[in-house]
């Protein structure tokens, strides 16, 4: 390791000139941390640290040495104040989090800023401290609940001297020589392979062992888990999340609860999503009577473990012979398709999690330019020959003309929506079209998770579409409206059946609501009170997973019997009933093979996952055939070696 230091060290002198005042370096997890005591100089010259990235193939960060740092906490501070005031406006700050120990701060804002990056470097240039500004939105957040926000920080302030001693062990380990030669690379199916839930993937080299998602999987019977007999977490050197819904993130804390003590590697809107998320689901469970497979300390040590990314910035050495690149996977806010570049050129694995290779009105397409794909692992949750969406547009009119019909016949709609993606989605919709006189002044009633992961959205704008992206910088926010009526659900079980009784009683309505496959959560309230009345409408927007309520719901049961809270209800369903799959932030097949024909360079071999039997053979053999790509797919449990 010293000698890999001295080296390091000789290149960074080599290319950083005298006036910057190199001092050390060390090592922080995936990062190579430079200390100079003159960070004013570096921060003008910035063209030394891409020089830097390029040349040690790392991920840099400059801070200053502790000689040359502001040394009073309350002068810091005041500091940084003013210098926020100066370049952004006045009473912008909501906190500001001094982390001695490693020479970072962090500074809370109440709303995004443009100026965010440009604001870092003035702050490191003026102070010595890296700083790291981060947007709560609390200015757009009309209400919105910001318990999950402070969830995140607390951890990071409770867990800051422990946090720099993981991240100093966890660079010892990465950053090395690999020991061992032997080019050998296999991929095993944990979970999606010819299935629809508990997504995981483990990559291994003889160097390295990765883990790619760490889902459940939902059902009408209760959540599966991935088959993690497989992992052995000693062993074990990461693990990727590619975004955060439940069949990807639902089993993370999982892995700590039995020993696991390695990084999560996920973006930033992903991190706070997973604590909205598994939180939620941890008190789901609790309320329904039943003991979840992990407690609330388990959540909290895979956000201490968390290292965030942003997009396509550049390789991050996750292992010896491993670098990760992640890019926008166009599904949700934070989304990613992830880049392995295994060994010196070796091999490269992209995989895409679940994406969306077509515009939304929330995010941008799905990447698929990379330097170098010798293994594609796609999704095909749409990949069966049926599965061509109409246009998005068709789509948002359909939803109008439905929620007209109903609301007109005096009946409410309900629409069971994912926490981030379609519910959002629906929110831009059903606001324009009230705005343009295409429906009535209704009430549009938002419950549960929604309203936690509106605040992720607002504050991460950079990571949605450059429309709302420059509408939440200059302060509107697109989501909200004087017809939404965020509900702040009541923990108590009959308090939160008068809730209900009361909106369900009242005008005609629209009732977005998780889960988006009618397994439980707040929709399930409204569901089971509203499904006998023929005036009401049950409008599905996102995917129905394989023995979901929703799914047999689809199919056509009308007489099904459910679990609410500790109890089980049999309900006669004489609602109307409809599909709008145009929605999906799921790829359609005609978006899944054009996301392969355009993709640079072509992969070698591709690897379909996250389907249906039917669907996954099926969109293999129009691979084959269309594209001359050899096309394979494999069982849970089954290993595939690739070099």
């Amino acid at each position: 390791m010293a000698s890999l230091k001295e080296e390091m060290e000789k290149k960074i002198m080599e290319i950083l000139p005298p006036e910057a005042k190199f001092s050390r370096v060390d090592f922080e997890g995936p990062n190579v941390i430079i200390y100079v005591m003159n960070p004013r100089y570096v921060m003008e010259h910035s063209e030394y640290i891409k020089t830097l990235a390029k040349e040690l193939k790392k991920y840099i960060i400059i801070r200053g040495d502790p000689k040359v740092r502001i040394k009073e906490v309350d002068k810091l501070k005041r500091v940084i104040t003013d210098m926020v005031t100066k370049s952004v406006g006045s009473n912008i700050i909501d906190d500001i989090v001094v982390d001695e120990p490693t020479g970072e701060v962090y500074v809370y804002l109440k709303r995004p800023v443009r100026e965010r990056s440009k604001l870092e470097k003035e702050i490191l240039a003026e102070t010595g401290w890296k700083p790291w500004i981060i947007p709560t939105a609390l200015e757009m957040g009309a209400g919105l609940p910001r318990s999950d926000i402070d969830a995140v920080k607390q951890i990071q302030i409770a867990t800051a001297k422990d946090r720099l001693e993981f991240l100093r062990r966890l660079g010892m380990r990465i950053h090395r020589e690999p020991v061992y030669k032997d080019a050998r690379i296999t991929v095993t199916g944990l979970g999606a392979q010819m299935e629809v839930g508990r997504s995981a993937i483990l990559v291994r080299t003889k160097e390295s062992s990765i883990l790619l998602d760490c889902g459940v999987k939902p059902s009408s019977s209760g959540d599966e888990a991935p088959l993690l007999d497989e992992v052995d977490l000693d062993t074990l050197d990461a693990v990727v999340i590619t975004h955060a819904h439940m069949d990807h993130i639902g089993y993370v804390p999982y892995l700590f609860k039995y020993g696991y003590k390695g990084p999560v590697y996920m973006t930033e809107p992903t991190k706070y999503l997973m604590e909205v998320l598994l939180t939620d689901y941890i008190e789901q469970a609790e309320s329904e009577g039943r003991v979840p497979p992990y407690s609330r300390q388990d959540l909290a040590q895979a956000l201490y473990h968390t290292i965030t990314l942003n997009y396509a910035d550049h390789p991050t050495d996750i292992s010896p012979d491993t670098k990760l690149m992640l890019f926008d996977g166009g599904h949700e806010v934070g989304s990613a398709v992830v880049h392995l570049h295994i060994g010196n050129g070796l091999y490269n694995i992209i995989y895409t999690g679940d994406m969306k290779y077509g515009p939304t009105r929330l995010l941008n397409p799905a990447h698929n330019k990379f330097k170098r794909a010798e293994l594609l692992i796609m999704e095909s949750t749409y990949g069966g020959k049926e599965d061509v969406q109409p246009p998005r547009q068709e789509s948002e009119q359909k939803l109008i003309d439905l929620v007209k019909h109903t609301v007109e016949h005096e009946g409410k709609v309900l629409i069971p929506v994912f926490s981030t993606g379609r519910a959002q989605e629906i929110l831009l919709v059903l606001n324009e079209a009230i705005n343009n006189k295409q429906l009535p002044k209704i009430p549009i009633y938002v419950d549960g998770m929604v309203l936690e992961t509106l605040n992720v959205h607002l504050m991460f704008p950079d990571y949605l579409n450059r429309a709302l992206r420059e509408m939440i910088y200059d302060g509107v926010n697109p989501f909200l409206s004087e017809y939404v009526k965020p509900i702040e659900r009541a923990r108590d079980p009959e308090k939160r059946k008068e809730q209900v009784m009361e909106i369900l009683q009242g005008p005609p309505a629209v009732i977005l609501a998780p889960h988006g496959m009618l397994n439980g959560g707040p929709i399930m309230d409204y569901f089971v009170h509203a499904a006998e009345d023929e005036r009401n409408m049950l409008i599905f927007v996102s995917y129905q997973a394989e023995n979901t309520i929703g799914r047999r719901i689809q199919q056509g049961e009308r007489k099904l019997t459910v679990r609410y809270y500790s109890d089980r209800v049999t309900l006669d369903i004489k609602m109307k009933v409809e599909s709008i799959p145009g929605f999906s932030g799921h790829s359609d097949r005609r978006q899944l093979i054009n996301y392969v024909r355009n993709m640079e360079p072509k992969p070698h071999k591709i690897m379909l996952v996250h389907g249906e039997p039917s669907k996954i053979m099926n969109l293999a053999l129009t691979l084959e055939l269309q594209l001359k790509i050899p096309t394979v797919f494999m069982n849970n449990g089954e290993t595939i070696r690739l070099v």
